[in-house]
């Protein structure tokens, strides 16, 4: 497998020795006989924050946001550092996604076909929420890294959708960016004290039937353990399109 990090050297024997760890400990639980490189890219690189994303079955790219922020590169000193748990946790994460593509190969084809031929639909959609809610809940407190960041910052917007676009500048009017963001929300807090405490720092009663409403399905969904069949969403879908229609009546102006 080929490890690397082009843009700037000082992070390459750094980032390799990190992927190596990682895999040595974890990768026997994951099938990534597929992958055949990750590489370390430039944050600014991307028109849009992240951590990590998986290009195909064979590559897997992370971002410097987390690598920038280490107070140095000796690992023997970072196994306390949250940054680091992070950056090791998106490893893992996009790692889910190449064993879970091998697993749901028509759910993940349903995606990928989508946003590649900019066609949008709703068995994508349900299947991008479940794909990203699967791969997070596995990860959501990988060796007790308990990052509750992404929920702070979902329940302390607003959230008044007046739009949904894919393509469009990521922002709390965005229903899609709203439905991109949720799976995360319900994964790390899949616990009911958890879900209990953030649903009561929600300001917006729409968006708490939102989460209710979709909590419901996705456990009902896990009820049926591992499937690779676009239609076991459709209802997911019914109630994400649901949604758009009442954010929209709501906030459309």
């Amino acid at each position: 497998m080929k490890v690397f990090c082009s843009y700037d050297v000082r992070y390459d024997a750094f980032f390799k020795a990190v992927v190596k760890l990682t895999i040595d400990k974890y990768g026997l639980q994951l099938n990534i006989d597929t992958l055949k490189e990750i590489e370390l890219i430039d944050k600014n690189d991307l028109p849009y924050e992240i951590d990590g994303k998986v290009l195909s079955a064979s590559k897997i790219i992370v971002t410097s946001r987390l690598y920038e922020l280490l107070p140095n590169l000796e690992i023997d000193s970072l196994k306390n550092n949250e940054d680091y748990g992070m950056l090791r946790k998106t490893l893992y994460h996009e790692m889910g996604h190449i064993n879970d593509m091998a697993l749901m190969p028509k759910i993940y084809s349903c995606i990928l076909e989508s946003f590649e031929n900019r066609n949008i639909n709703g068995d994508s959609i349900a299947s991008l929420f479940w794909i990203e809610y699967v791969a997070e809940k596995r990860t959501a407190f990988f060796e007790n890294v308990y990052n509750l960041e992404i929920c702070d910052d979902f329940v302390k917007r607003k959230w008044h959708c007046s739009m949904a676009d894919p393509y469009a500048h990521y922002g709390e009017k965005n229903f899609f960016y709203l439905t991109k963001l949720l799976p995360y929300f319900m994964a790390r807090t899949n616990r009911k004290d958890l879900r209990e405490l953030y649903l009561n720092r929600i300001e917006n009663k729409i968006l708490i039937q939102y989460v209710n409403e979709i909590d419901n399905e996705v456990r009902f969904l896990e009820t049926n353990g591992l499937f690779d069949d676009v239609c076991f969403l459709k209802r997911l879908y019914t109630i994400i399109d649901k949604y758009y229609k009442t954010f929209m009546n709501k906030y459309v102006k």
